[in-house]
């Protein structure tokens, strides 16, 4: 999966550790909206648990939390990036 994450808290949006059945460490692009670098998955102890960890304040957010403001984050930047694209050059 290619979820896109955001840390509510921090602002974080680029690593993370997830944490579902297995454990994963990622890195993603907010240029491009998408994971970068993920390293192997590998098993988690915490079968029940479904949250993501953020690197840079540790904060534990709810998986489900992290991706709807992930995906809002990803929408909002592209309509500013088609609003941009859109707009007329002023320096003509």
């Amino acid at each position: 999966m290619d979820t896109f994450f955001v840390c509510p808290k921090c602002g974080n949006d680029k690593e993370f550790h997830i944490f579902t059945s297995s454990f994963q460490a990622i890195r993603q692009s907010p240029e491009l909206g998408r994971r970068v670098n993920e390293s192997d998955v590998l098993p988690s102890l915490r079968h029940n648990d479904t949250y993501i960890e953020c690197k840079c304040c540790f904060q534990r957010i709810e998986y489900d939390s992290a991706a709807s403001t992930g995906k809002r984050y990803i929408q909002m930047t592209q309509r500013l990036l088609q609003a941009k694209r859109n707009m007329p050059n002023r320096m003509s």
